[in-house]
């Protein structure tokens, strides 16, 4: 009786267990729910009548017949990811759809650069993932991204360093007039704070330090996204950490210890170096540059 296939996406998704060794995990890279990854593989193992993993406490470890599989999944795997790189690759054209990847609090920053782009090409379109959860370029999740903190070192990724912002404390003039102004750090302890959820505090300076020297009980608003963090601050719901730029841009913030308190943030221009010559992706990169060095020169 021959093997049928009736979803290729059940192989690509029982790869991915395989790979990754847990359901969970599976689904977080996939982006899915655990449920769709159990019934990917319930699905492929009945039409193939053959068990592809054992099911431990700790995981899925794959069967023999699974290992033969899963390499053949990879090879698979790895040819149509280059295919989908030379083609990329191989586009020396301002045409179609240009990927680019950041975190939310940035667009405060790209916006321009975005606006500049468009204007420039408008034969391309301009697509912006605001993701705090890394993209995978050598998969073409993205073509360009624009990282904040140390330097990226994934091998076939290229790194180049935009540069180096400086981020403060601020507060609405609404909720100064209404706590006052803190002028030692010691006035701190009096104020109302916003911050960062649990898990994403470390990749954010500011957040990180909040988490180490501002009490819970201070911290009246924790936030999943920076951007979010910069509105409420904007709302006067408490002091919060902001790039010095972004504050620029809204007149009715005002630093609060400038000279007391700075955090430093590398930012830089990834790419993958099978898409980093194509035309599309200089001609963005190239406008980013020059944007940064303005704000650098700026600060």
């Amino acid at each position: 009786m021959a093997i049928k296939f009736e979803d290729w996406q059940d192989v690509k998704v029982a790869f991915e267990v395989a790979r990754l060794g847990t359901l969970t995990a599976a689904a977080e890279e996939l982006n899915v729910h655990h449920s769709t990854v159990l019934r990917r593989i319930n699905n492929l193992e009945k039409n193939l009548n053959t068990r592809l993993f054992h099911r431990h406490a700790r995981g899925y470890k794959v069967t023999e017949i699974g290992t033969k599989l899963f390499a053949t999944a990879q090879t698979i795997h790895s040819s149509l990811e280059q295919l989908h790189n030379d083609i990329a690759s191989a586009d020396s054209t301002l045409r179609g759809s240009l990927l680019l990847t950041t975190v939310s609090g940035f667009m405060d920053i790209l916006g321009d650069v975005c606006e500049q782009f468009q204007a420039l090409h408008p034969q391309v379109q301009l697509e912006v993932i605001l993701e705090q959860k890394r993209l995978r370029l050598d998969h073409g999740q993205a073509h360009i991204a624009v990282r904040a903190g140390p330097r990226p070192d994934e091998g076939d990724y290229i790194a180049q360093h935009l540069a180096q912002l400086s981020s403060g404390l601020y507060a609405n003039k609404r909720y100064i007039n209404k706590y006052g102004m803190p002028k030692l750090l010691s006035d701190l302890q009096q104020h109302n704070f916003v911050s960062g959820v649990a898990g994403f505090n470390a990749r954010v300076p500011y957040f990180a330090w909040a988490d180490e020297y501002i009490p819970a009980s201070q911290i009246k608003l924790r936030v999943s996204e920076t951007a979010e963090a910069t509105r409420a601050i904007i709302k006067g719901l408490g002091i919060g950490g902001l790039q010095h730029d972004v504050a620029a841009q809204y007149p009715d913030l005002v630093p609060i210890l400038h000279s007391e308190l700075s955090w430093p943030t590398d930012v830089w221009l990834v790419t993958h170096h099978l898409v980093h010559r194509t035309a599309k992706v200089q001609a963005f990169a190239g406008l980013l540059k020059t944007h940064f060095n303005k704000l650098a020169a700026n600060q």
